[in-house]
Protein backbone atom coordinates (compact mmCIF):
# COMPACT_ATOMS: atom_id res chain seq x y z
CA UNK A 1 0.00 0.00 0.00
CA UNK A 2 2.97 2.34 0.90
CA UNK A 3 4.61 1.81 -2.43
CA UNK A 4 1.12 2.35 -4.43
CA UNK A 5 0.52 5.40 -2.46
CA UNK A 6 4.68 6.47 -2.84
CA UNK A 7 4.02 6.13 -6.59
CA UNK A 8 0.76 7.97 -7.05
CA UNK A 9 2.96 10.73 -5.60
CA UNK A 10 5.33 10.77 -7.69
CA UNK A 11 3.14 10.76 -10.85
CA UNK A 12 1.37 14.18 -9.17
CA UNK A 13 4.50 15.62 -8.75
CA UNK A 14 5.76 14.77 -12.13
CA UNK A 15 2.79 15.89 -13.55
CA UNK A 16 2.33 19.39 -11.46
CA UNK A 17 5.87 20.40 -12.53
CA UNK A 18 5.58 19.70 -16.10
CA UNK A 19 2.40 21.92 -16.00
CA UNK A 20 4.21 25.28 -15.16
CA UNK A 21 4.72 27.69 -18.35
CA UNK A 22 8.64 29.40 -18.61
CA UNK A 23 10.02 32.40 -19.94
CA UNK A 24 13.77 33.02 -20.67
CA UNK A 25 13.81 36.23 -18.76
CA UNK A 26 16.37 38.47 -20.68
CA UNK A 27 16.32 41.70 -23.51
CA UNK A 28 18.67 40.06 -25.59
CA UNK A 29 18.82 36.90 -27.66
CA UNK A 30 16.39 34.48 -28.77
CA UNK A 31 15.12 37.04 -31.26
CA UNK A 32 14.46 39.38 -28.39
CA UNK A 33 16.79 43.10 -28.69
CA UNK A 34 15.66 45.89 -26.70
CA UNK A 35 17.99 47.37 -24.72
CA UNK A 36 17.05 49.49 -21.53
CA UNK A 37 18.16 53.11 -21.39
CA UNK A 38 17.76 55.85 -18.57
CA UNK A 39 18.67 59.36 -18.14
CA UNK A 40 21.97 58.88 -18.68
CA UNK A 41 22.48 56.79 -21.86
CA UNK A 42 22.37 52.78 -21.65
CA UNK A 43 21.59 51.13 -18.12
CA UNK A 44 24.96 49.41 -16.28
CA UNK A 45 25.59 48.17 -13.22
CA UNK A 46 23.77 49.61 -10.26
CA UNK A 47 20.47 48.40 -12.25
CA UNK A 48 18.19 45.82 -11.60
CA UNK A 49 15.49 43.95 -13.76
CA UNK A 50 12.02 42.35 -12.33
CA UNK A 51 9.74 40.25 -14.62
CA UNK A 52 6.32 40.66 -13.12
CA UNK A 53 3.13 39.73 -14.35
CA UNK A 54 0.68 42.45 -15.84
CA UNK A 55 -0.53 42.64 -12.53
CA UNK A 56 2.55 43.69 -10.53
CA UNK A 57 3.29 40.39 -8.74
CA UNK A 58 7.06 39.61 -8.94
CA UNK A 59 8.43 36.56 -10.63
CA UNK A 60 11.23 35.01 -9.36
CA UNK A 61 14.35 37.79 -8.28
CA UNK A 62 15.48 40.54 -9.73
CA UNK A 63 18.49 40.11 -12.31
CA UNK A 64 21.29 42.66 -12.74
CA UNK A 65 22.16 44.64 -15.70
CA UNK A 66 25.42 43.25 -18.08
CA UNK A 67 25.99 46.31 -19.64
CA UNK A 68 24.79 48.51 -22.36
CA UNK A 69 21.36 48.19 -21.20
CA UNK A 70 21.25 44.20 -21.39
CA UNK A 71 20.02 41.73 -19.06
CA UNK A 72 19.97 38.11 -18.54
CA UNK A 73 17.65 36.40 -15.47
CA UNK A 74 17.69 32.59 -17.18
CA UNK A 75 14.85 30.63 -17.33
CA UNK A 76 11.96 31.96 -14.81
CA UNK A 77 8.78 30.03 -13.71
CA UNK A 78 5.31 31.61 -13.91
CA UNK A 79 3.59 29.57 -11.44
CA UNK A 80 -0.38 28.62 -12.12
CA UNK A 81 0.09 28.93 -16.02
CA UNK A 82 0.57 25.79 -17.95
CA UNK A 83 3.22 25.55 -20.23
CA UNK A 84 1.95 26.30 -24.05
CA UNK A 85 -0.48 29.47 -22.67
CA UNK A 86 0.40 33.04 -22.81
CA UNK A 87 0.73 34.94 -20.17
CA UNK A 88 0.89 38.66 -19.95
CA UNK A 89 3.93 39.63 -18.67
CA UNK A 90 5.95 43.42 -17.86
CA UNK A 91 9.84 44.42 -16.86
CA UNK A 92 10.09 46.18 -13.71
CA UNK A 93 14.10 48.32 -13.52
CA UNK A 94 15.38 50.45 -11.04
CA UNK A 95 18.42 51.59 -9.42
CA UNK A 96 19.50 50.49 -5.76
CA UNK A 97 17.87 53.12 -4.07
CA UNK A 98 14.60 53.47 -6.16
CA UNK A 99 15.02 57.34 -8.09
CA UNK A 100 15.59 55.91 -11.08
CA UNK A 101 12.63 53.19 -12.52
CA UNK A 102 10.55 52.39 -15.78
CA UNK A 103 8.35 49.63 -16.45
CA UNK A 104 8.01 48.20 -19.80
CA UNK A 105 4.72 47.68 -21.86
CA UNK A 106 2.42 45.05 -20.98
CA UNK A 107 3.44 42.21 -23.37
CA UNK A 108 1.55 38.65 -24.21
CA UNK A 109 3.89 35.58 -24.52
CA UNK A 110 3.06 31.68 -25.02
CA UNK A 111 5.52 30.49 -22.56
CA UNK A 112 7.61 27.11 -23.01
CA UNK A 113 7.48 24.16 -20.71
CA UNK A 114 4.41 22.58 -22.34
CA UNK A 115 4.57 18.97 -24.01
CA UNK A 116 6.61 15.97 -23.62
CA UNK A 117 9.42 16.83 -24.41
CA UNK A 118 9.08 20.23 -21.96
CA UNK A 119 9.32 23.21 -24.42
CA UNK A 120 12.26 25.63 -23.88
CA UNK A 121 11.89 28.39 -22.02
CA UNK A 122 9.94 30.77 -24.50
CA UNK A 123 11.66 34.41 -25.36
CA UNK A 124 10.06 37.69 -23.88
CA UNK A 125 8.93 38.37 -27.86
CA UNK A 126 7.19 41.41 -28.14
CA UNK A 127 8.98 43.50 -25.92
CA UNK A 128 10.51 46.72 -27.08
CA UNK A 129 13.45 49.28 -26.22
CA UNK A 130 12.21 51.60 -23.21
CA UNK A 131 13.28 54.29 -21.28
CA UNK A 132 13.51 54.81 -17.38
CA UNK A 133 13.24 57.65 -16.01
CA UNK A 134 14.53 59.81 -12.39
CA UNK A 135 11.55 59.39 -9.82
CA UNK A 136 10.84 61.88 -7.24
CA UNK A 137 13.66 61.87 -5.35
CA UNK A 138 12.64 62.63 -1.43
CA UNK A 139 15.28 65.65 -0.32
CA UNK A 140 17.53 64.38 2.50
CA UNK A 141 16.90 66.14 5.89
CA UNK A 142 20.37 65.81 7.80
CA UNK A 143 19.32 65.17 11.54
CA UNK A 144 20.55 68.21 14.11
CA UNK A 145 23.65 67.28 15.92
CA UNK A 146 23.16 66.88 19.78
CA UNK A 147 25.93 69.80 20.21
CA UNK A 148 23.29 72.25 18.67
CA UNK A 149 20.23 70.83 20.82
CA UNK A 150 22.28 71.23 23.90
CA UNK A 151 22.62 74.96 22.75
CA UNK A 152 19.31 75.60 21.88
CA UNK A 153 17.38 73.64 25.43
CA UNK A 154 20.34 75.81 26.84
CA UNK A 155 19.64 78.97 25.67
CA UNK A 156 16.08 78.53 26.43
CA UNK A 157 16.22 77.97 29.73
CA UNK A 158 18.38 81.03 30.07
CA UNK A 159 15.73 83.20 28.41
CA UNK A 160 12.98 81.46 30.35
CA UNK A 161 15.09 82.17 34.28
CA UNK A 162 15.47 85.80 33.28
CA UNK A 163 11.78 86.31 32.91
Amino acid sequence: MKKLLLAALCVAATLSASAQGTVSFANVGGGVNAPVTGPDGLLGAGFTAQLQLADGTNVGDPAPFLANGLFSGGARTIDGVAGGSSADLQVSVSNADGSITGVSGVISVTLGGGGTPPAPPAALSGLSAFEVTAGAVTPVIPEPSTVLLALVGGAALLFRRRK
